[in-house]
């Protein structure tokens, strides 16, 4: 018997390949990737065998053209249930130093890709099936120099809502995933070492997350037993409020 399908963007890294890694036992995985082929790769001969079938695609979640290839390559596996976009990304800049460019930037990667996800969601997900989108603490805590981020990943939440009602009639759920600061080798190259510590300091569990941590909110949310959880925002950052 064929297996359904999920598509997790942003699915060979950090968070994304965790949750790619959970699915792999029971869904047949496309992993879409930015840039680093090898990473991906690897998590391809990782995850195949034992009649599995797991495909890595290079894509630009940013673009339309990007996001219509990873939803067209899910669906010729078979039935689409699943999609995580895990895609997203930040850096620190003052407001008084922000450009026409870095907002534009940040917008696309964190929101505009987002919107194109739920899109296609709407477009093709099987009826009772999951999305979830990943935000952030950002969107809540609203750090000092992360305005754009912080409110990309606040429209993407409120977007996220909007498309849990559309999608209610076909029983698809919608939810968002927010983590806290999570222990990934892109968080570690853009974050200083002291911001580090104050962060893995800064919530009840006083450590940093890990992606299994999201993988594991992420899960919850594409079980079976989340069928009347739709619209919400689950918290993922160890008590951080």
């Amino acid at each position: 018997m064929s297996r359904p399908v999920a598509l997790v963007l942003g699915g060979s890294g950090g968070i994304g390949a965790a949750v790619s890694r959970r699915l792999a036992p029971t869904h047949d995985v496309v992993a879409s990737y930015h840039s680093d082929r090898d990473r991906a790769e690897a998590l391809r001969e990782e995850l195949s065998g034992d009649c599995r079938r797991i495909e890595v695609l290079q894509v630009d979640a940013t673009t339309e053209d990007g996001v219509l290839e990873a939803f067209t390559v899910a669906e010729s596996l078979g039935e689409l249930s699943v999609v995580v976009d895990c895609v997203g990304g930040w850096d620190y800049p003052k407001l008084v130093d922000l450009t026409v460019q870095d907002i534009d930037g940040t917008l696309a990667l964190n929101l505009r890709s987002a919107l194109l996800v739920l899109r296609e969601s709407a477009r093709r997900v099987v009826d009772g099936g999951r999305v979830v989108m990943v935000s952030s603490a950002a969107a809540d805590v609203a750090p000092a120099r992360q305005a754009t981020y912080a409110a990309a990943k606040a429209g993407l939440e409120a977007a996220t809502r909007v498309a849990a009602k559309e999608l209610a009639p076909r029983r698809v759920t919608v939810n968002a995933v927010r983590p806290g600061a999570t222990d990934t080798p892109y968080f570690r190259a853009v974050t200083s070492s002291r911001a580090i510590e104050a962060m893995a300091g800064s919530n009840a569990m006083r450590r940093l997350g890990t992606p299994e941590d999201v993988a594991g909110a992420v899960m919850m949310l594409c079980s079976q037993d989340a069928a009347w959880v739709t619209g919400t925002v689950v918290d993922a950052t160890g008590g951080l409020r």
